[in-house]
């Protein structure tokens, strides 16, 4: 009996930790939100496939990006990956976002550095993915409204100038 037991909680374990991906090709579309006018956040999501050489399939991702690490959407197949972020308009620059991809192995790595305060840079990760932000459009340098009372005001002073030379 507790041999059954042991191999089921053995079995369990192998499940539960997720495989590691070698030789990882990552297949990437981002996308962010570039109309800052009506928001306050700027939204990054990248969607990506990722094959493994070593045929891996069902891995558990974690990514590192300026949100700091946040954990990867799988789709049922598998094969389907995504990770999103938000970030501030006003610290949302434009440019390339790079996004480390890191399995089970490699994050439990990322997390014992952090924790013992060691260079994270040593860890490396399984595929590193580029998002490009084009930056956010924060509206027109003079808006509509000024333009509507700036041109209000001219068209009555013109009127009022001609009145004043017709009557004299």
């Amino acid at each position: 009996m507790k041999s059954v037991l042991a191999l089921l909680l053995a079995c369990l374990v192998a499940v539960a930790s997720g495989e590691t991906c070698e030789g990882a090709q990552v297949d990437a579309v981002g996308f962010t939100s570039e109309d800052a006018t009506l928001v306050t956040k700027i939204a990054y999501i990248a969607d990506f496939s990722l094959s493994c050489s070593n045929g891996a399939k069902d891995v558990s991702l974690y990514a590192e990006t300026f949100d700091g690490i946040v954990g990867v959407a799988r789709s049922v197949d598998g094969v389907k990956y995504q990770v999103s972020w938000v970030e501030d308009v006003a610290t949302a620059g434009s440019g390339q976002r790079p996004i480390k991809l890191y399995d089970e192995a490699g994050y439990a790595a990322l997390r014992k550095a952090q924790r013992g305060n060691e260079d994270t840079a040593a860890v490396q990760p399984i595929a590193v993915i580029n998002l490009y932000h084009p930056g956010a459009y924060r509206g027109p340098w003079v808006q509509s409204e000024t333009m509507a009372i700036l041109a209000a005001i001219f068209i009555y002073y013109y009127a009022l100038t001609q009145k004043n030379k017709l009557m004299a």
